[in-house]
């Protein structure tokens, strides 16, 4: 094992732990979903900005508010 081999296992173990930390960072995101009915309200309570439609549509969130 040679000098440059050390440093490609080096680098390859650094890759290894930035894709870890990158699969741990998406799993935290599917935990801050809103469902349909919390995302109507939020929507409501902010004057029915398009801005606050969470990926919803308004006639997703106006059904939900019924």
């Amino acid at each position: 094992m040679g000098l440059l081999d050390l440093f490609k296992n080096r680098k390859n173990n650094d890759d290894d732990k930035r894709e870890a930390e990158y699969d741990d960072y998406d799993d935290d995101e599917d935990d801050e979903s809103l469902d349909v009915y919390d995302a109507a309200l939020i929507w409501m309570s902010n004057g029915k900005d398009e801005d606050y439609t969470f990926g919803y549509t308004e006639e997703e969130l106006e059904e939900a508010l019924r």
